[in-house]
């Protein structure tokens, strides 16, 4: 999915950029996933945690999610709301009755 997002959401000079950052070959092939296989490599270094949540925080749109950011992770435990019907039929039928 990442991979898709590099494609769809950066332009080309953004993805060039990514690539020579990442150490990755500008004539290499699949380079998409090769970025996106090296984003979460080494979780113990904070500087490669924080490069990696900026690209993907970009790449999300993070400050435009909300309900969709947590249903890629799985947050959402509860199923989504059902639109109850009104029972004041019930109300006017007993009244006539």
């Amino acid at each position: 999915m990442l991979a898709r997002l590099v494609y769809k959401r950066l332009s080309k000079e953004e993805k060039n950029l990514l690539y020579q950052k990442w150490d990755i070959g500008l004539g290499s092939r699949r380079r998409r996933l090769q970025l996106v296989n090296r984003l979460w490599s080494d979780a113990n270094d904070k500087n490669h945690v924080m490069e990696s949540a900026a690209i993907v925080g970009k790449l999300i749109r993070f400050s435009e999610q909300g309900q969709a950011l947590k249903e890629m992770f799985g947050l959402i435990f509860t199923p989504p709301r059902t639109r109850r019907r009104s029972l004041g039929w019930k109300r006017s039928m007993a009244s006539l009755l």
